[in-house]
């Protein structure tokens, strides 16, 4: 199949080159998502060679859901919803302080999270879904107070599941990141800081990570749309987090075969108790191999975010919770 692709306005360059801009140190607000042409994307593009790749793996007979052609991939751009880019998600992405921001984030959310309200708060979920808790360990061998942790460290047991447009998020970090990470160092360095890109090292290390980006977003944008297909659900109407997770557990598309239908009721919602319930406990069975043990536990943790704070973090509210009940 010849390379081609969908020519994506680039975010706007030009308001990255304005200095009142990068002095207001606000994220620009003029970034859009526009189908101007089916075009070819320049060889060294960094999305060229993501692109021809979503495109087979959407019209594939094999694989999850139902195959999307590519005339219906394209047919989401000629559409108002899909132009939006979240700039200031996008550049916290894209920054090359990204993993330190997200430790920081997940320090505070531990400070936030052993309070004694929320603490409170997870002793009476477990309680309030008592009967749900049960029978998720009991079937996928999942401690509860592992489920309800990580379901407050995911959305504050379903106080926060985001805004954000799902497909959007994705679009924009497969074709924008590079734009993005140029707004963030201008920022940094605006800041009278130096420019984190100077090192070799961190730029070969952001490159890896964009890469690593780029591979999950064709996943995920290959989950959503095949799997809105099968069920007649329009994939512009799934919102979720700035990184695309959705529901209460805060599942990526591609993380869906792993949901489980809590209820028995023929579909899953994310955004339903039982569903979500069964899901995290199913998910860190398979694809966690979750165990009692104090390593396998925590490496199941790390496969729902791969990230030591975080582990950290779900494991002390843990212990909390079950302190308390």
């Amino acid at each position: 199949m010849k390379t081609w692709s969908v020519a994506l306005a680039v975010l706007v360059s030009s308001f990255l080159d304005r200095p009142d801009a990068v002095a207001a140190m606000e994220p620009p607000q003029s970034w859009e998502i526009q189908k101007s042409a089916i075009v070819d994307l320049p060889r060294n593009h960094p999305a060229a060679s993501y692109l021809p790749d979503l495109v087979k793996r959407l019209a594939s007979t094999q694989g999850g859901g139902q195959p999307v052609s590519e005339a219906e991939f394209l047919a989401l751009f000629d559409r108002p919803e899909s132009r939006e880019v979240y700039a200031s998600q996008l550049i916290k992405v894209a920054t090359p302080r990204s993993v330190a921001i997200q430790n920081k984030a997940h320090e505070d959310f531990s400070r936030v999270f052993l309070t004694e309200k929320r603490v409170k708060r997870g002793v009476d979920f477990l309680e309030e879904k008592k009967d749900l808790l049960d029978a998720a360990e009991q079937k996928y061998g999942v401690a509860r107070k592992d489920i309800v942790s990580i379901l407050m460290w995911e959305s504050g047991l379903g106080e926060f599941t985001g805004n954000y447009r799902v497909f959007n998020v994705l679009i924009a970090q497969l074709l924008y990141m590079e734009e993005a990470q140029q707004a963030a160092v201008r920022r940094i360095t605006a800041r009278g800081e130096a420019d984190p890109l100077a090192s070799a090292e961190v730029a070969k290390k952001q490159e890896e990570r964009f890469a690593k980006i780029r591979r999950r977003c064709v996943g995920n944008l290959v989950a959503l749309l095949r799997h809105s297909k099968a069920t007649g659900v329009d994939p512009l109407s799934l919102h979720g987090s700035w990184a695309g997770a959705i529901g209460y557990p805060q599942f990526m598309p591609a993380s869906m075969p792993h949901a489980a239908d809590g209820d028995g009721d023929g579909t899953i919602n994310l955004h339903s108790w039982p569903d979500a319930i069964m899901s995290v406990a199913k998910y860190l069975n398979e694809r966690g191999k979750y165990g009692a043990a104090d390593a396998a536990r925590r490496k199941a943790i790390f496969s729902y975010n791969p990230i030591d704070s975080y582990v950290n973090g779900v494991i002390k509210y843990a212990e909390a919770v079950w302190a308390r009940r």
